[in-house]
């Protein structure tokens, strides 16, 4: 039988192509870092909602509550007959935390009563506030686009007169720019004949008697609303820190799995171009993982298969033909 020499194949020839990946087709450790990451942030975005409209809903309640009690002190004790009665009430009145402002108008030809913390600026919320009740008179929320300290800062820049322009920065300075939501309660307060009061509320029946005045209480929960916005962003931030964490346990988590599946597909790609000599081996910590490791002692079996394969196959060398001569 003639020796034939093998012709070496191209590594093109003996590697199958192969198939073009998927369209969507994403990495084990992008998968892993979306189902470990999206729920946890999915949480937080829901709790933060949550907390929001709770937050929202127990500010209108505590405002609903506070301005209601301040209605009715002030509705069964204002004698809007005694200006000097008339101020120093409302003015106690205003300097109680919360409450910004409160409006007493009085039936018949009696002087209207307006009082807030900042007496020197009444007439700009006055304003506002009878705009908004104008616009929409069943609203309890009063949102006052603040522009008295621009205003302020402007006419002290103009004056020439030392004294006054002091006065204005002094005004200033105890303002603060900005739009301020106030909560607000209407309230009606009526006389019977036996001089009782009685105070009708938003949604109330009408009691019977005399009409007196009219109230508005403005309320203002700051710092109630301060707080429970910090506590709304604590959660947030709590659930992002633990999205993060969680990113990075499964980064970790999925390095350890990913590293030797690539080696063992490389192992196997070279396994496919005939390069059966070196043995497949993982490293100690990846053969605590019961599948690689079975999966590495598959491909160990496969290479040592062949391997023997191989040497069956591999033709033996022609015979060298020795002469001995007889000297």
């Amino acid at each position: 039988m003639p020796y034939h020499e093998d012709v070496p194949t191209p590594a093109s020839a003996l590697s199958p192509a192969r198939p073009a990946p998927q369209g969507g087709s994403r990495s084990l450790l992008a998968r892993l870092l979306t189902v470990t990451v999206l729920p946890v942030l999915l949480l937080g975005l829901f709790v933060a909602a949550v907390l929001g409209a709770e937050r929202m809903s127990a500010l209108r309640a505590v405002d609903d509550s506070l301005a209601a009690t301040v209605a009715r002190i002030l509705g069964t004790t204002l004698d809007v007959s005694d200006l000097t009665q008339v101020a120093a009430q409302l003015q106690a009145a205003v300097t109680a935390d919360n409450v910004e402002f409160v409006d007493v108008r009085p039936t018949g030809d009696t002087l209207r009563f307006f009082r807030s913390k900042t007496p020197d600026t009444d007439w700009a919320l006055r304003r506002a506030y009878d705009a908004a009740q104008t616009t929409d008179p069943a609203s309890h929320r009063f949102v006052f686009h603040d522009t008295r300290l621009a205003l302020y800062r402007d006419a002290a820049a103009r004056v020439t007169d030392p004294a006054v322009r002091d006065r204005l920065n002094r005004v200033a300075d105890t303002l603060s720019g900005g739009d301020r939501a106030y909560q607000v309660v209407r309230a009606r307060v009526y006389e019977d004949r036996s001089g009782q009061r009685a105070l009708q509320l938003p949604g109330d029946p009408a009691p019977g008697g005399t009409p007196l005045f009219e109230l508005g209480v403005g309320v203002s929960n700051t710092g109630i609303e301060t707080l429970l916005l910090r506590q709304q962003w604590l959660v947030v931030i709590a659930c992002t820190l633990a999205a993060l964490l969680a990113a990075a346990l499964a980064w970790r988590a999925t390095r350890r799995v990913v590293t030797p599946i690539v080696h063992l597909t490389r192992t196997a790609d070279r396994l496919s171009l005939g390069d059966l000599q070196d043995p497949v081996t993982l490293d100690a910590p990846t053969r605590t993982i019961t599948e690689l490791h079975d999966l590495a002692l598959a491909i160990e079996r496969l290479r040592t298969s062949l391997a023997l394969a191989m040497t069956r196959l591999r033709p033996a060398p022609p015979p060298s033909s020795t002469r001995s001569r007889e000297p």
